[in-house]
Parts: structure tokens; sequence; C-alpha cells
């Protein structure tokens, strides 16, 4: 991990104390509601949601008589998603450059070691590496793994995910959100916690932009006008074509979308693929650091955490996807009870607002907003900032969750996004 430390701007008339009292957090709350709503008119059974075996299928991971820290543990993540060294840690010598406080706490308070992987580039992606080891009953070779909602739906549902022993991360059970409670796929979180929610909209470079005289875009419509070769489009075909939905004027709902609607959102990508715009996971970061693309379809903390000011992410004027990440525990994983260790040090609110304050996602744990709001008190948030943090009730307004899709539609959805990437 590479990206710099940030120095955010203090925001005009308003404070982190004004805005946490305030009715954004009105918002903040239908956000995290909306991050895992089953649909948006019909109830779980009519869209297909998995839900937890009756019993546990596979090989457990081997009980220990008396638990002790083991490791090293294999972490597996998503890019840009854990807090890193500043460049004054760096300077001293507190923390190699780099690392991540987070991850070199934990080994230092445990004694153990941790290999911390940024292998998650997109969910199917991340499922092909793991379905083959864990539906033949063996270890994937991983402890702790990060999966968005419907993923993480699918591998609870066929076995493949450890029982977590609650009574190991009590920190998990007191301060997960309400919000994010109950879900219908593991309504007790027997086997996940979340680690961060957010939303997929657009970035953009605006010195790229400014430079080839364009302006940048505020909307769907706006990204699609942009010549296609310095586009990006995510291989996270339920973002692409959720959003494709939204551009197109139709609700982004599995519960009432069709195939012909799907086929639309093709139809309407076809032209720009066929100019070279391209399908990227969480490399478009490598993208823009390049100046390889000029605007995409990104997640919604990452450009905030590459210190490159003219990174900007903006939700579209037609509406944003919302989502949620979830840590989970392979079966057979070979430090079962360090990964839980790590689950509940990750919901220690102080832990957590330290990577939330880097990582500029939407945090799951109750009571980090004012350790969050202390950290940056000397240099308050501004507006920017603390719209991704928490969501305000306007951009909640248009937020859309599609993720849990009928067999038939997520059958012609992969169909589709095939064709248009090529694979």
């Amino acid at each position: 991990m590479t990206a710099a430390p940030r120095t955010p701007s203090a925001p005009a008339g308003l404070t982190r104390r004004r805005f946490l009292q305030g009715s954004a957090l009105v918002g903040f709350s239908a956000f995290l509601a909306a991050c895992t709503a089953a649909g948006e008119s019909q109830g779980p059974a009519s869209i297909g949601i998995p839900t937890p075996p009756p019993e546990s299928l596979g090989p457990s991971a081997a009980p220990t008589p008396l638990p002790s820290p083991t490791g090293p543990l294999q972490f597996a993540n998503w890019e840009a998603y854990i807090d890193q060294t500043t460049a004054a840690d760096a300077k001293t010598g507190v923390l190699p450059a780099g690392s991540s406080p987070t991850i070199e706490n934990f080994k230092k308070k445990y004694n153990v070691d941790v290999n911390y992987v940024e292998k998650i580039n997109d969910n199917e992606e991340f499922y092909a590496l793991i379905q083959p080891a864990l539906s033949t009953g063996l270890s994937s070779g991983w402890d702790l793994i990060v999966m968005t909602d419907w993923m993480a739906g699918r591998l609870i549902s066929k076995g493949w995910i450890e029982k977590i022993d609650q009574s190991t991360v009590p920190n998990c059970v007191a301060n997960l959100r309400d919000p994010l409670r109950n879900q219908p796929w593991d309504a007790g979180n027997d086997y996940h916690y979340p680690w961060q929610s957010g939303m997929t909209g657009i970035g953009y470079d605006s010195t790229a932009l400014k430079h080839a005289g364009k302006s940048a875009p505020k909307s769907l419509a706006d990204l699609y006008a942009l010549p296609a070769n310095k586009i990006t489009f995510l291989t996270e075909s339920r973002d692409t074509f959720g959003l494709g939905l939204l551009k197109l004027g139709k609700t982004a709902d599995p519960a009432t979308t069709t195939d012909a609607d799907l086929q639309a959102v093709h139809d309407d990508l076809r032209p720009l693929v066929d100019g070279g715009a391209r399908f990227t996971g969480n490399d478009y970061l490598q993208d823009f650091a390049s100046a390889k693309v000029w605007a995409a379809m990104v997640w919604s903390g990452d450009l905030a955490s590459s210190a490159d000011a003219s990174q900007i992410f903006v939700f579209p004027a037609e509406g944003t996807m919302v989502w949620t990440d979830n840590m989970m525990i392979p079966k057979g994983a070979t430090h079962m009870y360090t990964a839980e260790l790590m689950m509940n040090y990750v919901y220690d609110p102080n832990v957590a607002a330290q990577i939330e304050n880097y990582v500029y996602y939407v945090c799951p744990v109750k009571g980090a907003e004012d350790i969050i709001k202390a950290l940056n008190a000397s240099s308050p948030l501004d507006d920017y900032h603390l719209g991704l943090l928490f969501p305000t009730p306007d951009v909640v307004a248009k937020q859309h969750n599609f993720q849990f899709l009928p067999d038939e539609l997520d059958a012609k959805l992969k169909e589709l996004y095939l064709d248009l990437a090529g694979q």
C-alpha cells in the first residue's frame, strides 16, 4: 500500500460537532439501513436472498481447548481499505513505511504475526480462487476474508464459512450498529461482521479533465459522454449495471428489474466498450495514479485516500449504489481464534475510528463518530470528507441496493457482462 497521508482542509462554517448533531445523522442511519436492504419493493423470498445452512457443513477448524493466538493470520482484503502509516511515523521509524498501525498494533498486542494481503479485486474473481478448495472440503488458505453482502450470503449458504464464537467477539456484539443487524442471510451474525459500508458513484481526475478541456462529470450521463478510452466501469457487474439502470431512468430494484432492462443497459454500454472503455476492479486506483483514465465508476472512499486532491468522488445526479463488505472466516481456517480476535479488535471504537479516519468509508461501529471528531480537532474535516463518512439525507434519498438478484436475473446479468467484457 503506497497512498500518502491526507491533509483535509477546514470547512467554512461547519464543525464536526454541528454536523454530527444535525440532520446528517438521520441520513447516516438510513444509509446503513439501506446498505443491506433486501430490496426496494418485495421481501427476501421473492428476490432469492440465500439463507444460512441448517447445520454446519464441511470440516470445521480444529477446536483449541485453551485458545491462544496463533499465526500468521492470513487476512485477505480489498485495496486501500485499512489505515496506513503517516509520513511522520515512517520518517521517525515508529512504523515501517506503508504498514498499517492497526495491523502493527494488533501484532504487538497479541504477539502474533499477520499476513495482510490486498488480494481482493472483485467478488467473483476472489470467489473463483477459493471455490475449488472450499467446495471439496479443503482449506482456502485464508483465515479472514472480506466480501460484499451478496457474495457473503452465497458463501454462508453453501456452508463454507465458520460459525463465530460470540464470546470471543464482545466488541462486535456490543458495538455493531443496529441498522446492520438482523440481515436475512445471517440474522444472528453467526457467520459475519461488517467491515465497512460504502457507495458506488463517479470518480474523476480534475487535472486531466482540465488539460483536455473537458468538464467534470456530475451525472452518469456526463460520464458516458467522455471519450470512451478514458473511462472505466466496474467488474462488479451489480454496480455497473445498477448504475446503468439509473442512467437510463430505470429503478435499480432487483424485485422489478427485467431481462429487458439489463439488455438496455448492455446496449447502452456497447458503443463505449467498442470505443475502448474497460472494466476494472480496485485496480482503477493504478489507472488514476498513472493518468490512464479521466473518470470512472468507483467506490466512495478510494480516491479520498489517494492523497491526490485532483482525484474526486461525486454522487451522480441519478443516484448511487450502496453496499456493505463483511469479515468472514472460511471453513478450515488454520488460525480461527486469531481471526475472531481481529474481528473483535477492529470493533473497538478507537481502532475503528483510526481506520475510518484513513479510508473514508462508512463505519459499522457504534461510538466511533466522536473519536473521529477528536482525531480531527485541529483540522476539522471538510464537507467532502464528511459526506463520505456520514452520507446526508439528500444523498441517502437516491441510494439503491442492487445485490440479491433472482437466479434468472443473475444468470442474465452474467451473460450480458461477459459479452461486454469479452471473458
